[in-house]
């Protein structure tokens, strides 16, 4: 990976390859049903490892060099790049989801991935999985890739005031999460939907911003329009969102 696009340069490539636990020769058949005698043992799972490889070349391998150790001590850039890549794979599920009606196909979340790598190597190397030199991220380092505008408080008690019935989760709840999630998956037309749709909601809930539920509503109509939405007018109304439930939280 680079730090920065060259227009001119050849497209970004995914490489997606299962790793591990393959299909277990001891489960049932359909149609048969088997008594367990103890506690069943746990299945092992495969594991996803996806790959983004910028074709760009650098000018020498001190130059490659340079480039891995920024990413190792600037935080922005890594970030930035873990980004990128999700958005990348993203846009490939969302498209899977999709085309296949499923809607239980999930975003990724790089702060959640198994492991976090940055490196650089020849062309068969990274589509191999492979490299030159790299390095993996510290679980705290992967855990604070993205600083999100919306942290849930105390969320265990939150869950379990709702299963216990003291508590209900709001439609604008739900729908101003996925609206944040489309955000930064980069889909912004539905972004957009879903956040007009949210402070609709707000607002037979108790009130909202109203600047927020202007800029949220202009959004809307233009992705209605057949126009793109203004991002940053999206993104301000989606922080205002979260605030407001942030503070319904505190009350």
């Amino acid at each position: 990976m680079r730090p920065q696009s060259d227009p001119g340069a050849e497209p970004d490539v995914l490489v997606l390859t299962t790793l591990g636990a393959p299909r277990a020769a001891t489960r049932l058949r359909r149609g048969r049903v088997r008594p367990l005698a103890g506690p069943p043992e746990a299945t092992p799972l495969p594991l996803t490892r996806v790959t983004l490889i910028r074709p760009r070349p650098f000018d020498d391998d001190a130059a490659a060099a340079a480039w891995l150790r920024r990413v190792g001590t600037d935080r922005e850039l890594r970030s930035s790049l873990a980004r990128e890549a999700a958005v990348q794979v993203n846009r490939l599920l969302h498209a899977h989801r999709t085309a296949a009606g499923d809607p239980c196909v999930a975003d990724i979340d790089p702060a959640r991935a198994a492991a976090v790598r940055f490196g650089y190597g020849s062309g068969d190397e990274v589509a191999d999985g492979r490299w030159h030199a790299a390095f993996e991220l510290a679980d705290a380092d992967r855990a604070k890739l993205f600083r999100r505008d919306y942290e849930a408080l105390r969320p265990q008690e939150r869950v379990a005031a709702v299963l216990g019935g003291r508590e209900s989760v709001a439609p604008h709840e739900e729908l101003i999460v996925r609206a944040r999630g489309d955000f930064d998956a980069g889909r912004m037309a539905t972004a957009a939907l879903g956040l007009g749709a949210a402070f609709r909601a707000l607002r037979a809930s108790g009130g909202a911003d109203a600047g927020a539920a202007g800029a949220a509503a202009g959004a809307e109509d233009a992705v209605l329009a057949g126009r793109h939405p203004d991002e940053e007018a999206l993104a301000t109304a989606l922080r205002a969102a979260e605030t407001e439930i942030r503070r319904r939280a505190r009350d």
